[in-house]
């Protein structure tokens, strides 16, 4: 059992965590238990803070901290992608030597991508708190996990047809779960899974991929985003191909936000978008929520002005892509 299970279980919770790793998906499920045992329901609550890469500062972490919760026992403070687990960093060792200080009053969670374990800060937290790696587990390790999602359901699956699930969505806890969703609700009757399903049902690497690069970039996960992408280049997927997803995408989050302005009905939007399952309509709502109107407007002029530099030959296919992605951090 992890730390941090115990201390959920046992309400007994530290001052400070790190939640880390390549594992996206146990980051954000992690993430979540977390905060909904410390008392966080809703994210608007005053007792609440978000920090993020762009607004993350020690003056105004620390500031935060100290600050007494109000008609409540606690005051949690999330931190997000503050590369000050890595590299030299303004005011780290005054957050080093905050560390022991933090008031018992206030839980400071940190969630990051990449961590140097050699880094002081990194050593202050496991000194002073709770660290938690969740790495990318094998194959073997992937199917432990859907197999409990199976066992729950009341589901079998067969061996061939989990073989081609896997090669379908590699080793991303992200896209297994969206497939997996889609997956069991069209074998939910029959409570059996087939290789011919998963290969009716399930998308290509690159079509599940997108979405997980998708939830990347709405989150602002700069390092996430450039992980799904690389990934996607180890799989042999070409640039000009990954930009037309990321096109493709950015233009179903533009009508959407179009067709929720003008009260257009889920029905319709499915229609409209020529998608035939409702769990990616949800998903890509999800998505444009995070975007304004005019910010997909300009992404989509960019996507074609990078797309036109490629194929003028102006600059490589592959620097095109990585500064559409900027772009969108």
């Amino acid at each position: 059992m992890r730390s941090i299970d115990s201390e959920i279980e046992q309400q007994a919770f530290k001052r400070i965590y790190l939640l880390f790793g390549k594992e996206h998906y146990l980051l954000k499920d992690n993430r979540e238990r977390l905060l909904k045992a410390l008392g966080v329901t809703d994210r608007k609550d005053m007792n609440f803070t978000l920090l993020s890469e762009k607004d993350f500062n020690v003056p105004t972490l620390i500031s935060d901290s100290d600050t007494l919760p109000f008609f409540a026992d606690r005051r949690v403070i999330l931190v997000e992608e503050s590369g000050y687990f890595k590299g030299n960093k303004k005011e780290k060792d005054r957050l080093v030597k905050y560390i022991p200080d933090i008031p018992e009053t206030t839980v400071i969670v940190f969630v990051e991508s990449e961590v140097d374990k050699r880094d002081k800060l990194y050593k202050a937290v496991t000194k002073n708190g709770t660290a938690e790696e969740f790495v990318i587990g094998d194959q073997n390790e992937m199917l432990r996990w859907i197999g409990g999602r199976l066992s729950a359901d009341g589901i079998q699956m067969r061996r061939d047809a989990w073989n081609e699930f896997y090669l379908r969505c590699g080793s991303s806890m992200d896209l297994m779960d969206a497939e997996y969703q889609k997956l069991s609700a069209y074998c939910w009757e029959k409570k059996q899974i087939e290789k011919s399903d998963v290969e009716a049902i399930c998308a290509n690497a690159s079509e599940t991929k997108i979405f997980a690069l998708s939830d990347a970039i709405s989150e602002r996960n700069a390092a996430r985003v450039f992980d799904v992408y690389h990934d996607m280049l180890r799989q042999n997927e070409k640039a000009p191909g990954i930009l037309a997803l990321i096109q493709r995408q950015l233009m179903q989050l533009y009508d959407l936000k179009l067709m929720d302005k003008d009260g257009v009905s889920f029905a319709d939007k499915k229609k409209n978008l020529g998608i035939s399952y409702d769990f990616i309509i949800r998903k890509l709502e999800t998505y444009q929520k995070r975007f304004k109107e005019d910010e997909l407007r300009r992404l989509l002029r960019k996507a074609a002005d990078y797309e036109e530099d490629f194929k003028s030959g102006r600059i490589e296919d592959s620097i095109a892509v990585e500064l559409l992605l900027n772009e969108t951090l």
